[in-house]
This record gives structure tokens, sequence and C-alpha cells, in this order.
């Protein structure tokens, strides 16, 4: 069987071989040659066991002499992924020791805290022809970490005008012998990093190398100076007094009373002063025109129309109800009129305005230019008029009954409820 299936692969090898004629064509064919090894070796895992080891032996001797690779095409061994790298500090970000051509990023160091001999695991980001950057995935091993000798750190640097670094935060330049020395930033690095006078970068270098030295970080916020308090100077001045003055004379602690520091008491803070809401008695009321009225304080007594018999009455607005507003008032005698709530509607009340003893004007249902029109209609004569809002049928008849009292008390005062009768 293996016999067999080493024929087959032998010729698949050459017959695709005498096609190759290009770099493209070597890359596909090596493709298909991987294929064909491949499944030489399924059969050889599912052969018989007594004659498995004999052929797959014959088999590599095979394609050894067979196959013959082209000494000017390099092929790249393919990397098979370790387990864990030991991290190497460098200037900025660093390397993987078992990895060549490997790196790190800056921002990777600081946000994992990497330090030189840590073993750590990782993951390609990306790959070029010269490196390959690498992001960090966990943090293995820290038993053989340490700090990096060779690598001089100069964090906190004070960046001023025109570029020029003399100082940290915490003291001067200074090189191994405790020389002051200065570092101007190139434009390049002024421009990649947008530095500006005050911000706060970390600087690195190889020790006893200042050529490479370097920005390896930029703070993201900026350097302010301390504010040296000037009264730190006065104990010194008044020790000086205090030997001029003769030693015959008896001092006087009067003048060193005065300046003491006296203790600035703080300004008591003023009590917020907190409005409470007066408390409001709830009165009864004959209508439920006031939303959220409770039902106990609603005047439920019957509404008596009587008195009112042969007055006209118009309501202006909700003409959806009328059919129930004439079934209501048709027993009490009262005359009424119920106009739309459009301006049109509305005007005629002006022809209606001198026999009409109430006005009722639904507001929810009812235009602005309508309610205008009768309000002024109403003034004009004199007529008791009232703006309801419908929350219900018996606040508008409340209204009604309201008005009307007010035009039948009217007509009483002038007489004209006598004539009437």
């Amino acid at each position: 069987m293996m016999q067999q299936v080493m024929e087959r692969a032998t010729e698949l090898v050459q017959m695709k071989l005498a096609a190759v004629e290009r770099y493209e064509d070597w890359q596909l064919w090596l493709d298909e040659v991987n294929g064909i090894d491949e499944w030489v070796k399924m059969s050889a895992y599912y052969a018989p066991r007594d004659v498995q080891e004999t052929l797959v032996i014959d088999e590599a001797i095979e394609l050894e002499q067979t196959i013959v690779m082209p000494p000017q095409v390099p092929v790249e061994p393919v990397r098979k992924q370790r387990y864990a790298y030991t991290f190497q500090r460098g200037l900025k970000g660093g390397t993987l020791l078992e990895w060549s051509g490997s790196h790190i990023s800056e921002r990777d160091v600081r946000d994992w805290n990497l330090e030189h001999g840590m073993e750590v695991r990782v993951r390609v980001d990306r790959q070029d022809d010269q490196k390959t950057i690498c992001r960090i995935e966990a943090v293995v091993s820290t038993e053989r970490m340490r700090e990096n000798p060779e690598r001089v750190v100069f964090e906190q640097a004070i960046v001023k005008a025109h570029g020029i670094i003399e100082e940290t935060v915490n003291g001067p330049l200074q090189d191994e012998s405790g020389r002051s020395f200065y570092y101007v930033v190139p434009v390049e690095d002024m421009r990649y990093f947008r530095l500006e006078a005050g911000q706060l970068v970390d600087l690195v270098m190889w020790r006893g190398r200042k050529d490479t030295l370097t920005i390896a970080w930029k703070h993201p916020f900026t350097y302010e100076e301390p504010i040296v308090n000037a009264s730190s100077n006065r104990p010194s001045a008044i020790e000086q007094q205090v030997v001029k003055t003769p030693v015959t004379t008896k001092k006087s602690n009067r003048y060193a009373r005065k300046m003491k520091r006296q203790p600035v008491p703080k300004a008591k803070k003023a009590q917020r002063r907190v409005r409470m809401p007066k408390e409001q008695t709830i009165e009864p009321i004959v209508t439920t025109a006031v939303p959220g009225q409770l039902m106990d304080f609603v005047d439920k007594t019957p509404l008596d129309f009587t008195r009112f018999t042969g007055m006209r009455l118009v309501i202006v607005g909700n003409e959806q109800q009328t059919a129930v507003y004439r079934e209501f008032f048709a027993p009490t005698g009262i005359e009424l009129i119920h106009l739309a709530g459009d301006a049109q509607s509305a005007k005629k009340i002006a022809c209606l305005a001198k026999k009409t003893d109430a006005i009722v004007v639904v507001t929810s249902r009812v235009s602005h230019a309508a309610s205008a029109h009768v309000i002024a209609q109403a003034k004009k004569h004199g007529i008791p008029f009232a703006m309801e809002r419908l929350d219900g049928r018996r606040s508008l008849y409340t209204a009604c009954e309201r008005q009307l009292e007010r035009a039948w008390l009217k007509q009483k005062q002038e007489g004209k409820l006598l004539k009437n009768q």
C-alpha cells in the first residue's frame, strides 16, 4: 500500500515541478508539496504497523532524491511560539532575548510596568522586513527581574523655551562624575512629541555615552514652579536683632510677639437658609376645576337652576358635547346657545350679546382668537362671563350656575327682574 502511495507522490511532485517557471509558481509548488507530504504522512500513520517503519524511511529517502531545492530561493523557517520570553530593557521600549528582531513598545512597557529580566507572554501585532512588533499578554515570572545597569534615566525633566532641558523636578542634570549639563531637543522630537515649555519628559541614555541621550516618554501634565513663602526668612531676622541688642538692657518680647504668625481663624460658614413651603389649608370648594382636588371637599349637592328660568346662557367651545348640554338644560327652562370654538363661530356673539345674560368659555376647547373676541364683547356689554377649564361636567355646570346667579342678582338690583315677572 505505501509503495503505491510513494510512487503516486513522486509522480505528482515531478509533474508539478515541471510547470514551475516564476517565483510565484515556486511558492505555489511549495504549498502543494507540503500538502502531498501531509497526505503521505497520514497514509503512513494509518498503514499496518509491521511495514510502516521501513516504508516511511524509504519514502523520506526517495523524496530527498527527487526534490531538488534551488539554492537561490531562501525559505523562511516557521517560528514556533514559546510559552514565555525574557524581556530586555532598551532605551525606548525593549526586546525579547529569544526572539531576534522583536520589539516591545514603550507604552506596553509602562502599562505592564516591565523590568529587565521579566518573563512575559506575547503575541504578534504586526511584522515587516526589519522587526516584529509584539504586544504583551501576561507577565509569567519576576524571579530574574533586575534593573539594566547600562541604562541611565532622568525622570520628569523640565522642557524650557526652545527645547532646552537643564534640570529635572528633583535637581539639575548631572552625569556620572557629577557635572551639570544640558540637552537640546532636536526639531524632529519637538514635532513628534509636540513639546511646549513647561512639559515634563523622561530622558534616557546608555551609561557613559551622552550621544545616545534621547526622549523616551512625555508626561501628560505640565510643571508648575512651587510658591516659596517669604515669611520663612523672618526668624533669622529676629535672631539678628536679638544679637545686636545690648546685654545690659532687658529684652522685651513685645516685638517678638508681634512678629509671630497669628493663626487666621476660618470664617464661619453661613448657614443656608432653607425656605419651608407654607402650609395651605384645604378649604371646601364647589367645583372640580382644580386638578388633584380631593373628592371629600367637592360640593356634591345638586345644582338648582329654577331661579334662572327664561334666562339666556351662551357656552363657547367643546361643540362635541352640544347634545349633552341641551339635554341637561332643557328641563330647567334656560335658553342655551352653544357656539363652536373657532373664530368664525365666536363672531356670532356680537349680535347675541345684547340679549345674553351669562357667558361661559371652555378654555381647553376654544381658540385664542375666539376667546379674545368673546371676552371683548362680554366686557363691552357688561355680561358676566367665566373662563372654565373642562375638567368634568360638574365643574362646567357649576360655572354656569355662578354666572347665571351673578346675572340674576344684577337684574334684581337694576329692577329688570320685577318687570320680567
